[in-house]
């Protein structure tokens, strides 16, 4: 793993286990920054497995919603998606640099 995918996923792994210890603020970042997870959290089909369904009946508010693996799990392919992406951008870059 290059630099970028490397670091994101690192992140990605720090977010994810300060949600799990109970961060609230990690829960803020881990749904609403990361486009995928906010797209398909409430949809029906992947509400049941993402979050704990019992538990989202008598949260006053989306931060405390307790999530489960799976959605820990597209977090981090997320994550590691976009810096595969950018490490290639930038191989490409140094690359085209190079013949120059």
């Amino acid at each position: 793993m290059n630099k970028c995918s490397y670091g994101l996923a690192m992140m990605s792994v720090l977010i994810c286990l300060s949600d799990y210890w109970g961060s609230t603020l990690a829960n803020i970042v881990l749904v609403r920054l990361n486009p995928v997870i906010d797209m398909i959290i409430f949809k029906e089909p992947f509400t049941n497995w993402m979050v704990d369904a019992e538990s989202t009946k008598w949260v006053e508010s989306s931060v405390f919603i307790s999530l489960q693996f799976p959605a820990y799990l597209i977090h981090f392919g997320t994550f590691l998606l976009a810096g595969l992406v950018i490490d290639y951008f930038i191989n490409m870059f140094r690359a085209k640099q190079s013949v120059v």
